[in-house]
């Protein structure tokens, strides 16, 4: 099957062309026929399944482009407002349709210039709700859509979209696209549309992909920073967003990289509008390989050839695991997914890796090889900047009695060298996993894979679930949102 089976117009069908699409996804298969059909439609799809074309393509198809505002798509973030209002840009620069974006942070002015010679509204609820109460904008629009439906539900947006709904008259078409269904999102389904017609994408179509590389490593909570660059230092990396569960730490993890010689910025919600999209098309335009980043705020980010993803933290909820790692592995690319782990963690690693249906691998950190110098470095340093304690006298006269002066020398400096090359070695081995498992009723399955052991539950299932009240995050409530280097390049400085 492929595009021209839908029987879009010429210029449509070109800018698809253009676009470098040819066939459809499987979401693009199932929603198009009965969006052009114009039944109202719910559709279950992840990140990364070509949503956005599937309800963007036949809703320009069946647009005049002479009547105003014809369509309406409510998103739950300014990242992912931009990103949509680009794919209809893609397929409509043919069609003389514009398109509008509408999101907070932004003059009122400049966005009602833009709206009043648009026939498209990519918009966010806060701010678009705040034009239509004002008065500032009346518009009666043919389609609307509803985008990322649960994150609207997580992060507190369902009221405000039932409000815009009442300033809309009869609608031709209302759609629905989300990753999950909760009863909230069911329910809102019911009231806002005309007996929709569900359809879902397994998940597996985007989450179990053979293009990305998933394992994930064992660490000590105090470890995860010296961890992280060892990933850098010694992963193959070209572009990567290092995802992080709060605001504090992403700035935090952000300084740390740029004190090591490492280009980063950090990417979060209270981050100025203006300079997030600076940083975006930073790093889209590979003028830094590293984006440390929240998950509210990297919800809707497409970014070409990106390599890896990593996970700082482990996520809070399977589907986020699913958001960040659909982000490299794309366009029929490879891309590598890890994960750090703290042995208190091993339980939810299990409950997201069994309901994503996903195969992470243990790999244990590769050893940080000093060399000869970088060690006299350390030890150099360290004997500078150490001052004698009062039993230092007592406790070198004492050895003096036992060992010869020179030979009490050569042992201390062994010793002290020893203790250097222990203090690198971070992580824990295979063999200190498997017994961290089986204490806490999981152990490893007996075959081996290439890059590590996959493990397995001996014990029935059980439930997991948390309240909502218990996933948010410390310093904020919880709103999971979410080319080639060229000369970029990332130089490590050595820091352990």
């Amino acid at each position: 099957m492929n595009f021209k089976d839908f029987n879009f117009k010429s210029p449509l069908l070109y800018g698809i062309t253009r676009a470098g699409f040819k066939e459809p996804s499987p979401i693009q298969a199932a929603a198009i026929p009965p969006i052009l059909e114009g039944r109202d439609l719910v559709g279950q799809a992840h990140t990364g399944t070509g949503k956005t074309a599937a309800f963007a393509l036949p809703l320009l198809e069946k647009s005049f482009g002479d009547k105003g505002v014809e369509i309406v798509v409510l998103v739950p973030t300014r990242e992912l407002a931009t990103q949509v209002a680009d794919e209809f840009y893609r397929f409509s620069r043919n069609l003389e349709m514009k398109t509008a974006t509408v999101y907070g942070g932004t003059s009122y002015g400049k966005q009602l210039f833009h709206i009043g010679k648009s026939h498209i509204i990519v918009a966010t609820p806060g701010r678009f709700l705040d034009l239509l109460t004002k008065g500032k904008v009346q518009i009666n629009p043919r389609f609307v859509v509803i985008d990322e439906a649960d994150e609207m539900l997580n992060m507190g947006f369902l009221e405000d979209v039932r409000r815009i709904f009442d300033f809309f008259g009869e609608r031709e078409q209302t759609l629905m696209f989300s990753a999950t269904m909760p009863e909230e999102i069911k329910d809102l389904a019911e009231t806002l549309m005309k007996k929709p017609e569900f359809i879902r994408v397994e998940k597996e179509v985007s989450v179990t992909k053979n293009s990305i590389k998933q394992f994930y490593h064992v660490v000590e909570e105090h470890e995860r920073d010296r961890a992280l660059l060892r990933i850098l230092e010694n992963q193959k990396i070209h572009k990567a967003i290092v995802f992080c569960r709060t605001k504090r730490e992403t700035t935090r993890i952000a300084d740390l990289l740029t004190e090591q010689g490492y280009s980063a910025k950090a990417l979060h919600g209270d981050i100025e509008q203006d300079e997030r999209q600076r940083v975006m098309k930073g790093f889209k335009r590979n003028e830094f390989p590293l984006l440390v980043a929240t998950d509210v705020a990297s919800r809707g980010i497409d970014v070409k050839n990106l390599s890896h993803v990593i996970n700082f933290h482990i996520p809070l909820e399977p589907e986020l695991y699913v958001h960040r790692i659909g982000r490299t592995g794309r366009a029929d690319k490879t891309g590598t997914a890890c994960m750090l782990v703290t042995p208190h963690e091993l339980r939810e690693l299990k409950r997201i890796q069994t309901q994503v249906g996903s195969e992470l691998t243990l790999e244990p950190l590769p050893s940080k090889k000093l060399s000869f110098d970088e060690k006299l470095g350390i030890l150099h340093t360290s004997i500078e900047s150490e001052l004698p304690e009062k039993e230092t006298e007592r406790i070198v006269s004492s050895l003096l009695e036992k060992f010869k002066e020179n030979d009490l020398l050569y042992r201390l400096v062994s010793l002290t060298h020893k203790s250097l090359v222990h203090q690198e070695n971070i992580g824990k081995e295979t063999r200190e996993v498997e017994q961290l498992l089986s204490e806490i009723g999981l152990d490893f399955e007996s075959e081996n894979t290439r890059s590590g052991e996959r493990f397995k539950s001996i014990q029935e299932k059980k439930s997991t679930s948390r309240t909502r009240k218990e996933k948010k995050e410390d310093d904020a409530i919880y709103k999971p949102d979410i080319e080639r280097m060229g000369s970029a390049r990332i130089i490590p400085r050595k820091i352990f």
